[in-house]
């Protein structure tokens, strides 16, 4: 009889691990490019923070005094990430669209992929729950 154990047994990654809750913000600076045609990129930048949210992502001052805006998850048509990874927009089924600068787009836009993910997943969880 053989008794041991395996040294190089397989551990779930650090981020499979990582709950939806656990996530429940992620903030990141950013510049937001600013027009007064909110369907077009701007040319001037306004700092931000994006708070990357369970229900949102909401656009914050660069000083903390207030939300400028509130996105909620089924507002969002899409996002983007442009190929320089320096440039992430977000578009909304209104038709707006919001522009941003940073040297950690690939970061939110992880981020957003993740919280989305843990979404989706929640609710396949509780769609076959309610099944009986």
């Amino acid at each position: 009889m053989k008794i041991g154990f395996n040294v190089f047994k397989k551990t779930p990654k650090r981020s499979d691990q990582a709950h939806l809750c656990a996530l429940s913000e992620s903030r990141f600076k950013v510049d937001q490019f600013l027009n007064s045609n909110t369907f077009s990129k701007g040319k001037t930048l306004q700092p931000r923070i994006l708070a990357i949210c369970e229900d949102s992502i909401k656009i914050i001052a660069g000083d903390e005094s207030s939300v400028i805006e509130e996105i909620g998850w089924l507002q969002i048509q899409q996002f983007n990430l442009k190929d320089s990874w320096t440039e992430w927009e977000i578009i909304l089924k209104d038709k707006r669209k919001f522009f941003f600068k940073s040297d950690r787009c690939f970061d939110i836009h992880m981020a957003t992929d993740h919280i989305l993910d843990g979404i989706i997943c929640s609710n396949k969880t509780n769609d076959f729950k309610n099944i009986d």
